[in-house]
């Protein structure tokens, strides 16, 4: 594993190197003091306690921000090496870790989610027109105009999302732990991103000292009666949710992408075009991706939201840009969910990422005037 790890990183410096070199746009970082005073202005206007920030261009973490406090008893100022819970941003992980055994032909998108065992109970079951591509697309469901054909409609479900460790574990024969850390944590060379604490055989797999990476992680709050409340970290990790990470390792894991490792480019490609309905409708999510077009300008995206944390991670792939924002509250995108349980669908979410104050301040800021 060690030797694999080693030669992948090998790859991936040399990789960067090159593509770092070939770089020549640049970007205005002369106004990021106006740009953090906005985003911490955000911060309070949400009753955030933390946020660590930050902007990759050029293969390069080229500018991080902490905001507020990531342990507001002990008043810690958190920045770009402060551990966080993804929550569904989690779920760009898990597809690419799906769509690595596509390409090995241990798996097919359109394998019926019964060849697994998976049953989605209600008015699902084991229905055989329910494919491994609806449950990684948010295409499942249905709905009662479409009699509840899978394929037609997009309605984000992440209970559903989460019945691909079945899949995963039982064509690979491990587990999504095993396979997420070996090929793809540990060839980064990631520091701070582990599976979930509580999951303590998961989180061992990254071989790091518990305590010393529990000293990193922000401490979880909500905004409960106009007061800041602790509160407790979900302990589910699986494809949907649950991985840890922080800023400078998601801007690595960010720069792996723009760098096509992992997968195929036609792979890749398959992962960022949107899924389409039967009838020809386009949908707003790819493969582990939710993704728009805003005045021609492609926006890649995932949104992460449970009790503690928040995360948003969005890519601009023709500016080369990615933007990194992670909170210990669930309010960073309370927008995306303002009016709906956030377990079902969502107007907002499914179609616009300016929902999102932050967003828009990020997109202003560095795309223009979207």
């Amino acid at each position: 594993m060690k030797t694999v790890a080693c030669l992948v990183h090998w790859l991936y410096t040399l990789t960067v190197s090159l593509s770092a070199t070939a770089q020549v746009t640049t970007i205005d970082l002369s106004d990021t003091t106006a740009f953090a005073a906005k985003l911490d202005r955000l911060r309070q206007q949400y009753h955030i306690p933390s946020l660590s920030v930050g902007v990759v261009h050029g293969r390069k973490l080229v500018w991080h921000k902490g905001l507020g406090y990531a342990d507001v008893a002990n008043r810690i100022v958190p920045d770009e090496h402060t551990v966080y819970h993804l929550a569904s941003v989690t779920k760009t992980f898990g597809a690419l870790v799906l769509m690595q055994l596509v390409e090995a032909g241990k798996v097919s998108l359109d394998d019926p989610v019964t060849k697994y065992g998976i049953n989605l109970g209600a008015r699902w079951g084991n229905d055989p027109r329910i494919k491994v591509r609806h449950l990684l697309t948010h295409t499942a469901q249905g709905h009662s105009l479409n009699g509840f054909r899978p394929g037609y409609s997009f309605i984000y479900n992440g209970d559903m999302f989460g019945q691909l460790k079945q899949v995963i574990e039982q064509s690979s024969g491990q587990t999504f732990g095993q396979l997420l850390t070996r090929n793809i944590l540990l060839p980064l060379r990631l520091q701070h991103t582990a599976p979930n604490l509580a999951d303590t055989v998961d989180f061992a797999l990254m071989g790091y000292d518990r305590a010393a990476f529990e000293k990193r992680v922000a401490k979880p709050y909500d905004w409960q009666n106009n007061q800041l409340v602790s509160v407790a970290y979900p302990t589910y990790f699986g494809p949907s949710a649950g991985l840890m990470s922080c800023v400078a390792d998601l801007a690595i894991y960010a720069t792996a992408i723009d760098d096509g490792l992992f997968l195929k480019p036609d792979t890749w490609k398959r992962m960022f075009t949107a899924a389409v309905s039967p009838k020809g409708k386009t949908l707003p999510y790819g493969l582990g991706w939710f993704m728009q077009h805003q005045k021609g300008v492609k926006l890649l995206w995932h949104t992460g939201l449970w009790t503690g944390n928040s995360s948003l991670l969005i890519k601009v792939p023709e500016k080369d840009l990615t933007f990194i924002i992670l909170a210990n509250s669930q309010h960073l995108n309370s927008p995306f969910y303002a009016r709906f349980d956030f377990f079902r669908t969502n107007p907002k979410l499914q179609k616009d990422l300016r929902a999102s104050a932050f967003a828009k301040a990020f997109l202003d800021q560095f795309v223009g005037k979207l």
